[in-house]
């Protein structure tokens, strides 16, 4: 059965949703915009590259939001990701 905590919004589903859509931006403007390919943009967007330091500060700036804000929802998207047997046989070191 999915629960609510199985869904887990990438950073650029947020981005689409969010912001491009409602706002009518395409993700070429945003591009543009930014000074960066709009592969990159598309491949964020799609969930197929993270949002780094510098696209954050980048798309931060152009949709008048943080930089902080964008790094957060990819560290929590990230965190959300990994599966929980990955790390349940490491001992406590403290």
């Amino acid at each position: 059965m999915t629960t609510i905590d199985d869904i887990v919004s990438t950073p650029g589903e947020i981005l689409r949703e969010e912001f491009l859509d409602p706002l009518g931006i395409s993700q070429y403007r945003l591009a543009k915009a930014i000074g960066k390919p709009q592969s990159a943009v598309s491949e964020i967007v799609n969930g197929r590259r993270a949002i780094t330091a510098e696209y954050a500060a980048l798309i931060g700036k152009a949709l008048g939001t943080s930089a902080e804000f964008w790094l957060r929802l990819e560290e929590g998207y990230r965190l959300r990701s990994v599966d929980p047997e990955t790390v349940k046989h490491v001992a406590c070191l403290v």
